[in-house]
This record gives structure tokens, C-alpha cells and sequence, in this order.
């Protein structure tokens, strides 16, 4: 083809080609566009977003392990199989409610066993903890539920149950998911420990609340209480950094209140005064009986006495209106001096101690003070003062009715076991190191009603009765730790009755006995 000559080339139809591919590609440029946006979101709408398990962080990782309480397993259940060997004063009524403190171990572990110890009757039956503590790192209004599904601690995971979270959620709007108010707290994960040594298969549902009212939190929980396989826990101190005697004025106006069921305890009262007052409120609508189960400080406990941190245990069960059934009188005294032992008995312990030197090495009697003491130390009170030497009794003097304050009497009775017991030469300054002692503090006497001989022989408890026979003027007195040399109940009698100047066989009708209860405290043992 020459050079100037009409091409065969359409040029018209190649315009008309690309204008109907820009079409094309305009159009799917926007249909991509489209489908990209749609793609990229859901049909949900943030505001009804709601927590699920992708959300949720899987475990909650102990916050104050190694500083509220150790992070050592074995030392961690060593120490609460210790603080859970105590006795304790067992309720009438199987606990709805509990409150417990949540300072260190150290210093409210204690008091917060007597709670627990309450659940070990009942401990296949319980399913669910609701534990209800205060806010100390976060500040914030209303109640934090966890999102969490295991709160864990040193002795292993414990379940989350999330259902009964979903339920509180569903129904109260002052309750929502707020994972930093869990994050540090301690006083819901100081009760962990106790709660996986004493219940079997359960899971709790971990609240922590800041300011909100005693009643919103009181309404909260209240349909909990008809499910007998639940148990709410308040966490909560008593008074915080006052001298000891202030503190203990200020704690006994608290267990009052408790006790009579006026919910207006206030913040300096209690680290966790809203979470009482709610259990305060939950016992007066729905019948409950408060139980107090032990109360004590920081100067009780350890530390020093200027500044302290109350602690009290309570427990409560259902009150059907009637008087509650008491201990026998003997149980209740004894029962009455484990828990003054549990605080003062190194006191005692000190007192005789001290007596023993100052009777030994200066030939005088020791007079405590009140200033070097606490003031229940001047309670009166009966005891006996043994002394051994390598296991060999070395004297012994007590008194029987308790008409001194029982500091005096142990130092007292101290100096008179040490110089004056009539059977054995005075205790010498090069046996002292050598000489270890115990005190021995007398419950009431309780008269026996018999028929004869064989019914005393009967009625008898070995290893638990202290004795007392009297005959006209002769008299003879066995404590319980007798029964350690005389294990038969005639053996024991017959030895005692030697003891009041009487013949073995002898027996009058005109004989008195008495029994009675002490409670020992070795020096070794603490």
C-alpha cells in the first residue's frame, strides 16, 4: 500500500471499544468498592455489643501471691492446713452469708479461718461463691463483674461461672464487665486460697464494687439466697491505723451494729463497710441471724500496737425466731478460753517465764504490770502452774476459783510451784535452764448427780474431766492431764481419793464431786 493512501483501520470502532471498556471498569471499580465495604463489617451494631469468650481473658493471674500470702504451693498449703487445724465456735446454722477480712495472712488469716471452717460440714454441697469485696486501686461507680474464666491461684485455677455473671448482668444496670478493677485487687483473691482447701467441685463469681449503695448491692444479691447450693462472701476489714485500745472501741461499736442489725456502718468502721451493710440489710429482709465467729487486730495477731487493722468473722444463717440452742455451759467456757488463749497465751506464757526467773534468781515475786500487758490479761481467771525438769514433774501450784486477774495468778502461782510446792526441794539456779513449764486455766466447777459409785464411774470422761472429791474437810483435786498416768476411771478415782486423805475403797453418800475443764498451754509448743 502506498504511502498517502485510505487504511483499512476503523479508528471510530476502536473509540467506541475503549469508551465501553471504561464503562466496564468503572463499573466494576464501584461494585468492588461496595462489596469491599460491605465485606468489611458486621451486621452487629456497637451498641449492642455484648462480652464473649473470644473477648474474655482466659485466666486471671494471681495479683499479690509472694506478698499478701506466699507463692510457694507447698508452703501455701501448709499454712492454711494450719490456720484451718484451729478450733473454732461452730455456727447454729448452716451460713448463708459470711463476712471474712482480707489483710495478709500473717496478720488476718486467724480470724478469716473461723469463717471458713464454717463450710467444711457443708462443703459438698456448696457449688457457688459469690464474693463481694471493695475497690482499692481502681475508683469507679456501681459493681465490677470479672470477664475472666479462671481466677487462679498457687494451689491451681478456679472456675468463673459465667452463667450466673450473664444473670446479674442481665438484671442489674449498675453491674458490668470491668476487667481493671480485678486486675490488683486482693480482697477477693486473698480468699481464694481457704476457699479451694475447704469446698469440693465449685466455681465463683468474683464482684467488685466502688461507689455504690449498701441496698443496690443488698438487691443484687438477694435472689442468691434462696439457692442452697450458693453462699455469699463479703470481704471486709474493720478499723484501719487507730492505737490498739481506740481500734478495739471502734470494732466492738461495728460487731453491735452487726449484731442488731443496723446497717449504717461507716468508712472509718470498716475497709468494706458498704459490703456489711448490705449483708446487714440482706439478714433483716430475709430473716438471717448474725453470728459473730472471732474478732481481733494487727496488735493481736503481729505487729505493733500504735497502729492497727481490725479483723472480725461472722457468720450468718437462717433465724426462725427461736432462742438458739447454746453449748453445754463447760463447751461454751472452753470454748471461750481457745479463743482468749489464741491471743494472749504467749502473754502468759511471758508471765511465767519471767516469774520463774525472778522467784529463782532473786527469791521475789513478779507482779505484772498493765503497762507491759494487754488489758484482757487482767480478766480474772483460775490456773494452775506445772513445772518439769526432763519430763519429771518439778512442782505444781494452781488455784481453783477465779478470783484475781489470771496475769497475777500465773505469776503467782509460778513462784509457788517453783519455791513453795511442800513435795519438792525450791527449783535451784543451775536447774532453771532446764525447767519447762505449762499453764493450765480452770473453767467453772459443774456439780455431779450420781447414785452411787458405778454411776460416778460411769459419767466420767477420760482425758476431759478435771476432778474435784469432797468429804467433809478432806478434798482432792486431778486436772484432766491425769488421765495421761491413770487411764482407767477407777484407777483415777481411787488415786484421787488418796489424794483427799481417803482410803482407796472408801465411799460415803455424803460425798461431793465435781467436774470441771482446762485448757493447756506449754511453753514448748508455741
Amino acid at each position: 500500500m502506498a504511502i498517502g493512501e485510505d487504511s483499512d483501520i476503523d479508528y471510530k470502532k476502536i473509540a467506541y471499544y475503549i469508551l465501553i471498556a471504561l464503562v466496564v471498569l468503572s463499573v466494576l471499580w464501584l461494585n468492588y468498592c461496595s462489596l469491599r465495604k460491605h465485606m468489611s463489617s458486621n451486621s452487629q451494631i456497637i451498641t449492642d455489643f455484648q462480652i464473649t469468650e473470644k473477648e474474655m481473658k482466659k485466666t486471671r493471674d494471681p495479683a499479690v501471691a509472694g506478698i499478701f500470702y506466699t507463692g510457694d504451693r507447698q508452703q501455701l498449703e501448709a499454712e492454711i492446713a494450719h490456720y484451718l487445724s484451729a478450733d473454732f465456735n461452730r455456727t447454729l446454722t448452716r451460713p448463708k452469708i459470711l463476712i471474712v477480712p482480707h489483710a495478709g495472712f500473717r496478720y488476718s488469716a486467724p480470724v478469716a479461718a473461723q469463717a471458713y471452717l464454717q463450710l467444711k460440714k457443708y462443703s459438698k454441697n456448696i457449688k457457688n461463691v459469690i464474693l463481694v469485696g471493695p475497690s482499692h486501686h481502681v475508683a469507679f461507680n456501681g459493681i465490677a463483674a470479672s470477664g475472666a474464666a479462671y481466677f487462679k491461684t498457687p494451689l491451681g485455677q478456679i472456675g468463673v461461672n459465667r452463667a450466673l455473671i450473664r444473670k446479674l448482668l442481665e438484671n442489674n444496670p449498675h453491674i458490668g464487665v470491668f476487667e481493671q478493677a480485678h486486675e490488683k485487687e486482693h480482697s477477693l483473691e486473698v480468699q481464694l486460697p481457704f476457699l479451694q482447701k475447704v469446698l469440693k467441685d465449685f466455681k465463683i463469681v468474683p464482684l467488685v464494687y466502688g461507689q455504690v449503695p449498701p441496698q443496690v448491692l443488698a438487691d443484687a444479691l438477694r435472689p442468691f439466697l434462696a439457692d442452697d447450693g450458693t453462699i455469699i462472701i463479703f470481704s471486709a476489714d474493720l478499723s484501719h491505723y487507730y492505737n490498739y485500745e481506740k481500734a478495739r472501741e471502734l470494732d466492738a461499736e461495728t460487731a453491735d451494729k452487726i449484731r442488731n442489725k443496723e446497717a449504717d456502718i461507716s468508712g472509718h468502721m470498716s475497709c468494706g463497710a458498704t459490703g456489711i451493710n448490705a449483708a446487714v440489710l440482706l439478714a433483716k429482709t430475709e430473716h438471717l441471724r448474725p453470728e459473730m465467729l472471732e474478732m481481733a487486730n494487727s496488735g493481736d495477731t503481729s505487729g505493733s500496737r500504735d497502729s492497727v487493722v481490725g479483723y472480725g468473722a461472722w457468720s450468718f444463717g437462717a433465724d426462725d425466731g427461736t432462742e438458739a440452742e447454746k453449748l453445754p455451759p463447760l463447751e461454751q467456757e472452753m470454748q471461750n478460753l481457745k479463743n482468749f488463749t489464741r491471743f494472749y497465751g504467749d502473754d502468759l506464757l511471758k508471765i511465767a517465764r519471767r516469774s520463774l526467773e525472778e522467784a529463782v534468781l532473786n527469791g521475789n515475786e513478779y507482779s505484772p504490770s498493765r503497762s507491759d500487758y494487754p488489758d484482757a490479761v487482767f480478766n480474772k481467771g483460775a490456773a494452775f502452774v506445772t513445772l518439769t525438769q526432763k519430763g519429771e514433774l518439778r512442782g505444781c501450784i494452781g488455784t481453783v476459783v477465779p478470783n484475781q486477774a489470771v496475769a497475777l495468778d500465773v505469776a503467782r502461782n509460778t513462784y509457788g510451784a517453783a519455791l513453795q510446792d511442800s513435795r519438792f526441794k525450791p527449783v535451784t539456779k543451775e536447774e532453771l535452764p532446764e525447767i519447762r513449764f505449762s499453764i493450765s486455766l480452770l473453767t467453772s466447777f459443774e456439780p455431779i448427780s450420781f447414785s452411787g459409785e458405778e454411776d460416778l464411774l460411769r459419767q466420767l470422761q477420760p482425758g476431759t474431766d478435771g476432778l474435784i472429791i469432797r468429804d467433809g474437810d478432806r478434798q482432792g483435786l486431778f486436772l484432766p492431764s491425769v488421765w495421761e498416768q491413770l487411764p482407767d476411771r477407777k484407777s483415777f478415782l481411787e488415786n484421787l481419793k488418796l489424794k483427799a486423805g481417803l482410803s482407796p475403797s472408801y465411799w460415803s453418800d455424803n460425798m461431793k464431786v465435781y467436774r470441771f475443764r482446762t485448757l493447756e498451754i506449754k511453753e514448748d509448743e508455741n
